[in-house]
């Protein structure tokens, strides 16, 4: 079963048997935050999730299907009456402080780069959903992923990481948090880029990857620049005679626990031991 079925399961599990005694009610934001919501509370607690819940870059998409979309304003957050609200980035610069004079409790999740900050993100949020113990089942999952990548034995391959509008990742990015546990070398962080630089059209040229991993290419709305460095060339030489790796979009567009199945594709792609999933 794969992480997201399994989510989706213990989902449908608890709408089956909700407890007597009910947890805060909740909203979520941002479609980074219904991640969490709905990953953590019992579905009685939700009283709303962010119109970008069931898009395809969320990953609990389908279990999001169903659940009132509320957008981040307080007119429509208010006459829900929530007790807890989550986010990452969404609502208005004063949308907060509204709420939190309406008795709500906003907990603001953090946009991290690293496996750590996504453990204390999940803490933060089952704790205020008072889902303590799921939390904690949801970190131990991750933690025995990683693990399991971390048990490679082969050399770490280098790849890159590109998107359709010709942007990389480098260091102190999310993608090279998962690029370390799945055992691969980051080519932008190698040399020298950090965060989210243009893709390097003359290092294509003069030193071209080995492999590379692409990420949001599936989404119908994303469409390579005409101005864009994956549509240069140079890049598309490269893209033909590197091993390719096409990462979903649902997989990268928020820091959680699903990011190690971002990981373990890769590994998988490039034939790193401990990897479990296939290339798509």
């Amino acid at each position: 079963m794969s992480a997201r079925a399994g989510v989706f399961a213990l989902f449908l599990c608890a709408a089956a048997s909700a407890a007597a005694q009910a947890g805060p009610r909740a909203v979520s934001l941002d479609y980074c935050a219904d991640q969490f919501l709905i990953a953590l509370a019992d579905p009685d607690q939700i009283a709303g999730v962010s119109p970008g819940a069931t898009g395809d870059y969320a990953y609990l998409r389908e279990a999001a299907r169903g659940l009132p979309q509320l957008r981040p304003a307080a007119e429509e957050i208010l006459p829900r009456r929530p007790d807890v609200v989550l986010r990452f980035w969404g609502g208005a610069p004063r949308l907060a402080e509204t709420l939190e004079r309406a008795g709500a409790r906003v907990v603001t999740l953090s946009y991290t780069t690293d496996f750590d900050t996504v453990r204390a993100n999940i803490r933060m949020a089952a704790d205020a959903l008072e889902q303590r113990a799921r939390g904690e089942a949801l970190i131990a999952e991750l933690d025995k992923r990683l693990a399991a990548l971390a048990q490679r034995k082969t050399t770490a391959p280098t790849a890159l990481y590109v998107t359709p509008g010709g942007v990389t990742a480098g260091a102190g990015t999310m993608v090279d948090a998962i690029f370390a546990a799945a055992g691969v070398r980051n080519a932008a962080a190698a040399a020298g880029l950090s965060g989210w630089p243009p893709l390097p059209a003359e290092t294509l040229v003069l030193d071209p990857p080995g492999a590379i991993v692409t990420g949001f290419f599936t989404l119908a709305s994303e469409r390579a620049s005409n101005w864009s460095a994956a549509r240069h060339p140079a890049f598309r030489a490269v893209f033909e005679q590197a091993r390719v790796v096409h990462l979903p979009a649902d997989l990268l567009s928020c820091p959680a626990w699903f990011s190690v199945e971002a990981a373990e594709r890769i590994a998988a792609g490039l034939g790193v031991a401990g990897g479990r999933h296939a290339a798509e």
